[in-house]
């Protein structure tokens, strides 16, 4: 059976970045496998009070989103590293590179999937963990052989742009998400992932109630704060949930084999 890695930072990224490609090759029987370098914990430390209940009430979620991709199993970057998502650190972000990139060839070694799908080079948002994880795979990916190759998933700048604006209107004023997350205007590969669309908002709505099926207006409005989770779902509203877009860098020889898709 074919596999297919979906390596990230945090849970949830996956379902932002690549969950229409997995779910579309899930459906074709490849066989799902996720990696995180830490467990996204800083999204649940509203509701608990320790590292250890956070990280447990995120990994519960991000399971539920592997079973609805059919994924059979996951696993950490580099468990000895004990990186969390948390000031109180080790962040990821704080890895030495060398380090990184090493897990990152280990963990593909041993996995032998046939093709990866992560963040592209600016980490698609721009979170510093996105960025040093993206970072390090497109820096592997010459060291290890991956058969139907590493994609790397970005955003639009357009669609960036488009969508702050969207979001914005419905703030009165307020803030749309950190600043870190601008897209880019360079050429992106897209693919066609409407047939997903249903089953990413279920997915959005395991990790946050309403984040895949209210309203965006309702959503800004309830919201404490507009972050970058908001701003990226109105870029779905905005896009109709119909594409993702990945980096062109190193895959020429494998694109071909995906063009039927495309």
């Amino acid at each position: 059976m074919p596999t297919v890695l979906l390596l990230h930072a945090h849970p949830d990224d996956e379902v932002f970045a690549n969950f229409g490609w997995a779910a579309d090759l899930s459906s074709r029987g490849y066989d799902v496998v996720g990696a995180i370098a830490t467990g996204g914990e800083a999204s649940e430390l509203h509701e608990v009070d320790s590292l250890e209940d956070a990280r447990a009430r995120r990994i519960a979620k991000y399971e539920a989103v592997l079973e609805l991709l059919g994924g059979r199993s996951w696993s950490w970057l580099d468990e000895s590293a004990g990186w969390v998502d948390a000031p109180s650190g080790p962040t990821v972000s704080g890895a030495a590179p060398q380090h990184l990139r090493a897990a990152v060839e280990h963990l593909i070694s041993k996995t032998q999937p046939d093709i990866v799908l992560t963040v592209g080079s600016d980490g698609l948002t721009g979170h510093p963990d996105h960025v040093v994880v993206g970072t390090a795979v497109a820096a592997a990916r010459n060291a290890v052989e991956v058969s139907e190759g590493v994609w790397g998933s970005r955003l639009r700048a357009d669609d960036v742009r488009a969508a702050t604006a969207l979001v914005g209107s419905h703030t009165r004023g307020g803030k749309v998400g950190s600043g870190r997350v601008v897209g880019t205007s360079a050429p992106l590969l897209t693919r066609d992932v409407r047939s997903s669309a249903n089953l990413r908002r279920r997915a959005l709505d395991l990790y946050r109630d309403g984040l895949g099926t209210d309203s965006l207006e309702s959503i800004v409005r309830s919201a404490p704060r507009v972050g970058d989770s908001v701003l990226l779902r109105g870029i779905f509203d905005l896009t109709e949930w119909s594409k993702e877009h990945y980096d062109t860098e190193n895959q020429s020889s494998v694109a071909a084999r995906h063009s039927p898709a495309w």
